[in-house]
């Protein structure tokens, strides 16, 4: 009997370690992707693709580009999401017209390190006697302005 009860909590317990999938953003169907050509004009790839995932207007020596993304994310247990599947389509215009055409993956991904230093705020460091013995009496009753409390 004790086999029994521990095999049925041992799968209740794994049961909830299970697989959780996640997704972000749709990209446009691939047929429409593959529509797109260089040399087409923005208007033609705004009305083709639909609107952009982010748009980035052109700065001095880059024109402006549009980006359509997609990413799937995979998470067990209590860990983090992890991304096992990211597409962006990265579509640069000269005078609006498309002058190049990316698609960058998961491997293209540059790897950053995060600096976990923090920089120091100035000003006064309060306890929290000192924050509520300073808030005391500055809040307002029942949602009405003190200055019409009677």
């Amino acid at each position: 009997m004790f086999k029994i009860v521990f095999c049925a909590i041992s799968i209740l317990c794994l049961s909830a370690c299970g697989l959780e999938k996640y997704k972000s953003s749709d990209l446009p169907a691939s047929a429409r992707l593959e529509s797109v050509k260089v040399g087409d004009s923005k208007e033609k790839v705004l009305r083709v693709l639909g609107t952009p995932n982010y748009e980035s207007n052109g700065s001095e020596g880059v024109g402006d580009m549009i980006f359509y993304a997609e990413a799937k994310k995979e998470s067990r247990i209590f860990f983090d999401p992890q991304v096992v599947q990211r597409d962006v389509y990265v579509y640069t215009f000269k005078n609006n017209k498309v002058s190049e055409i990316q698609h960058l993956t998961l491997d293209d991904a540059q790897k950053v390190s995060y600096e976990s230093d923090t920089t120091k705020v100035g000003g006064k460091e309060l306890s929290v006697l000192k924050q509520l013995a300073d808030n005391f009496g500055r809040y307002n009753a029942g949602g009405q302005d003190s200055a019409q409390r009677r």
